[in-house]
């Protein structure tokens, strides 16, 4: 399967929750990083835990999950870059929107690493600040 494929493949995982066609694409060693190290909490290189808190945040503040729309896809033999438009509304109303770059390498045919570039100063508000009264 070529780069290109590979990396839609793995977007199309991503955007249905399917973890397991996800696993299996990565290698054993994937590193996930965010841009904004040292800025805020989910800035730089994730752990399991830390992505698990991470989704679990986004689950909690947003309740209606988040729509991905994959605008393009370059790829080399090492290397894809996806171009995602991200759109969700938070439980207080507040709508997240974002367009983000992911960088993703390869290894032996494998995801080796994701490297995700966005407006940090806009989803450190929205996931890591506080929420405006919610209403129920």
């Amino acid at each position: 399967m070529k780069t290109k494929e590979i990396a839609e493949k793995y977007f199309d995982a991503m955007v249905t929750g399917n973890f397991d066609e996800m696993t299996k694409l990565k290698t054993p060693d994937y590193v996930y990083w965010w841009s904004g190290e040292g800025s805020w909490p989910f800035g730089g290189y994730q752990s399991l835990e830390n992505q698990a808190k991470l989704w679990g945040i986004v689950a909690e503040r947003f309740p209606a999950g988040m729509k991905m729309t994959l605008k393009s896809v370059t790829a080399d033999q090492e290397r894809a870059v996806l171009y995602v438009h991200i759109k969700g509304t938070r439980m207080d109303g507040r709508v997240y929107e974002n367009d983000v770059i992911l960088l993703l390498t390869f290894r032996d045919g494998l995801i080796s690493g994701l490297y995700e570039y966005l407006d940090t100063i806009m989803v450190n508000e929205l996931f890591c600040g506080p929420m405006n009264d919610v209403k129920q």
